[in-house]
């Protein structure tokens, strides 16, 4: 059953997740390039003293990429279902509600997953090549609220598109945004050390949370 779950959801994901996954070499690769000009037309002081005195974040490419990723995801996954109305079939599988609802979403978070650890791989090891480890491993500190909202744009836009009550849905998209309003706020590096722990425990809420709006469907249904 699982298996027929994973392979259901992969394919009506791939072709997204590719997509996704060349948007995200690309910017990758434009960090890199920009990184490799920026040393090339300035002393390696320069460099140090616009990006760790002035503060200035120069990987701000990656920046909302994670959560457009989330969202197109969430969309790909049950956009479809919901607009033809197919999750209503789904619902009749022999395996339980909650269950059923966190496969999902299971295979959902983990291609996002996928692609975060990506980026944050390929971060740290584009800036290692010109920085010491302590500045590669802030610009990846730096990064991790971004790759959290990763999680919430696909948490809370699954929340939202399986959500029955169009009232609720709207709420639905407001928590949702003013989290991921929240993960964007910093303007230099590792401004969010002290915060992101717990801005990271309210958003694994969303993770139970989306059983609801499926019992809600279920019961209108």
């Amino acid at each position: 059953m699982l298996r027929a779950i994973v392979l259901k959801e992969w394919l009506k994901l791939r072709w997204v997740w590719v997509a996704a996954l060349l948007i995200h070499l690309a910017l990758l690769a434009q960090l890199l390039l920009a990184l490799r000009h920026q040393f090339r037309i300035e002393h390696s002081e320069m460099v140090w003293y616009w990006a760790f005195e002035l503060r200035r974040l120069f990987h701000t490419q990656l920046q909302y990429l994670p959560a457009i990723t989330g969202a197109a995801l969430a969309v790909a996954q049950f956009g479809p279902e919901m607009l033809a109305g197919r999750l209503r079939l789904s619902l009749h599988l022999p395996l339980r509600t909650e269950l059923l609802v966190l496969a999902w979403v299971g295979i959902g978070a983990a291609l996002g997953g996928a692609l975060a650890l990506l980026d944050a791989a390929a971060l740290y090891t584009l800036v290692g090549l010109w920085f010491p480890h302590e500045a590669a491993f802030s610009a990846l500190l730096t990064a991790l609220p971004w790759l959290l909202g990763g999680w919430v744009a696909y948490l809370a836009t699954t929340l939202a598109l399986l959500e029955p009550v169009p009232g609720r849905r709207l709420i639905n998209l407001a928590l949702g945004a003013a989290l991921l309003a929240l993960l964007y706020r910093h303007q230099g590096y590792q401004e969010y050390d002290r915060i992101l722990p717990w801005l990271t425990g309210v958003s694994l809420l969303l993770l139970p949370a989306v059983v609801l709006p499926v019992h809600r469907y279920r019961h209108r249904n």
